[in-house]
């Protein structure tokens, strides 16, 4: 099951579109089944869509718990 953020997820759409090849491998990897491991899902999950941060890379795990957590 895709993530429900998928289809609108700004970093797919805008920072990823000139690497289709990479876009995929990392769209398998964190939006295709188990989301959770997405840091841009957790903030979202958490926080809501407005304060996930632009350049926040899925693989940033660390980063969004900060975030999460009140920190930045």
């Amino acid at each position: 099951m895709d993530c429900e953020c998928l289809a609108g997820c700004p970093f797919f759409h805008d920072r990823m579109s000139r690497m289709p090849s990479m876009s995929d491998l990392w769209k398998q990897n964190y939006c295709q089944g188990d989301s959770l491991h997405c840091a841009r899902h957790i903030v979202f999950a958490s926080l809501g869509t407005e304060s996930v941060p632009p350049d926040l890379y899925p693989n940033e795990v660390d980063r969004a718990r900060s975030i999460v957590s009140g920190g930045r």
